[in-house]
């Protein structure tokens, strides 16, 4: 399969997802997420379809059984009841995560230097796409775990827990 192709079908396809899901979202602040991940996708579809008009059109057999993640949340779509925003972006981190692995292990198993060379150019950009991702989570589950809570609050509450042992 052409890789540059497979990389704009994959980010057309994200791209359709996360619109999709923006719309079924039940609450504004989840439909924020989703439309600027879509738009995300967007800029990465922007910047393949950049690299394929300067470069030439590369066959990568490894890419031949790669599989559209989005395509197969878009199946179990109904399965996907999205309450918060961290479990919107775990969606997608998760996704991205799964393409990310998709195109290292493309790149282990080609043996072509150039085709190698241009996916491990579409990894990079995937990798910085989940890194960004990764941040987002973390910043919206950061209450979840914040480590001071038992450190500097007042410990001797902890009784009224049934942790009072003593």
């Amino acid at each position: 399969m052409k890789v540059l192709r497979f990389a704009q079908e994959l980010d057309q396809s994200a791209r359709h997802f996360y619109e999709e899901m923006a719309t079924r979202a039940g609450k504004p602040g989840i439909s924020t997420i989703f439309h600027m991940l879509a738009e995300d996708e967007g800029d990465l579809l922007a910047r393949h379809q950049a690299r394929a008009a300067r470069t030439d059109s590369y066959d990568a057999a490894s890419l031949d059984k790669g599989v559209n993640v989005f395509e197969q949340l878009r199946r179990r779509e109904d399965q996907l009841h999205i309450e918060d925003d961290v479990a919107a972006y775990r969606l997608a981190l998760e996704a991205e995560r799964e393409v990310l692995l998709q195109y290292q292990r493309a790149a282990r198993s080609e043996k072509h230097p150039a085709v190698k060379k241009l996916i491990k150019e579409i990894a990079r950009d995937e990798h910085r796409h989940v890194m960004e991702l990764e941040s987002l989570y973390d910043f919206a589950n950061a209450p979840n775990h914040y480590l001071a809570w038992g450190e500097f609050s007042n410990l001797g509450e902890f009784h009224n827990f049934g942790r009072d042992i003593a």
